[in-house]
């Protein structure tokens, strides 16, 4: 593997700065297998992201250490190119890399997977991507790799991001605090160039690895590599009963609920009717606001993990 050139991107903030520690020792690791390491963290994002399109066309492989939200950072970086993309987990959720089966807690072992990967077949697995579709907004895109969330979740998740906890009593904390002011949200939705659609629903939510808030698998069947999305709602419950579903996600038992419906989709565009503003979230972290179009890219970025690893 002396030949193989790889770039390090680690979030020196995440997870209280294990990130940072964890990276240094991914870094060490790998080059003491003979790969060539090239550091381009930065003191942002956005730094960490242009320094890394600046040798990614240099690179075999993008090594990617820290939680839900670097790993998408890496996913825009490598989409649509020859270039690998390994993840170590060392945030604070960790939801695609649960999916994917990846070890959490030994940065030895998850070092261990990415070698062993980086020696086999080229693995793919699909990505979604996030467009504005209001008129008046500036033209923008980003892409995730694990999930959308346009309603009662997306709430709780900008909850959650403001608080210190761990991720998972974060995320249930904030569904409490969130759950006392809150109604259904009036949907307009268009699936796949359909006919446009109004619903009222508390959840609707674009599934590729269908795991999020620190465990919650609200797709179990979900794959990351089939070509399509899940995309989720829920009609038609109340408060009383939403504060009992969300316990049922983490094993599994919410998908019997009346009202919740799973459908396989390539693209949808959702926006509210009543004008209200709501943030869109991708995998942890905060996108534009509705309306908004997301569509699967099939097979968009090189995963140096088995999909089919996933984890019960």
């Amino acid at each position: 593997m002396s030949r193989l050139r790889v770039g390090l991107l680690f979030n020196p903030t995440a997870a209280l700065g294990t990130a940072h520690r964890v990276g240094r020792q991914v870094g060490n690791l790998l080059r003491l297998s003979g790969i060539s390491v090239v550091d381009l963290s930065g003191s942002s994002a956005h730094v960490a992201r242009a320094r890394a399109l600046e040798v990614r066309d240099t690179l075999t492989a993008l090594v990617v250490v820290g939680g839900d939200g670097t790993v998408s950072l890496g996913a825009e970086v490598v989409a649509g190119t020859p270039v690998r993309l390994g993840v170590v987990p060392a945030g604070s959720g960790n939801d695609f890399a649960r999916a994917l089966g990846l070890p959490e807690n030994s940065p030895a072992e998850a070092t261990r997977v990415l070698l062993h990967a980086l020696s086999r077949p080229v693995v793919t697995i699909d990505a979604i991507e996030i467009t504005s579709a209001s008129e008046h907004a500036l033209p923008h895109r980003s892409l995730a790799l694990g999930n959308v969330n346009l309603g009662f979740d997306a709430l709780v998740n900008a909850r959650a991001n403001s608080a210190s906890r761990g991720h998972a009593v974060r995320y249930s904390t904030a569904v409490l605090r969130e759950l006392p002011s809150f109604r259904p949200l009036p949907y307009w939705i268009r699936i796949d160039d359909g006919e446009r659609v109004d619903l009222d629903a508390s959840l609707i939510s674009l599934c590729n690895s269908g795991v999020f808030g620190g465990g919650m698998r609200m797709v179990p069947e979900a794959r990351v590599d089939d070509g399509v999305l899940e995309l989720v709602t829920l009609t038609g419950i109340g408060r009383t009963k939403l504060l009992r579903f969300f316990p049922r996600v983490f094993n599994g038992t919410h998908t019997s609920v009346d009202g919740f419906e799973v459908q396989p989709v390539r693209k949808v565009t959702v926006g509210l009717r009543d004008g209200r503003r709501l943030r869109a979230y991708a995998d942890g972290e905060p996108r534009i606001e509705l309306p908004i179009t997301a569509r699967v890219l099939p097979g968009a970025v090189r995963i140096l993990a088995d999909p089919g690893r996933s984890q019960p």
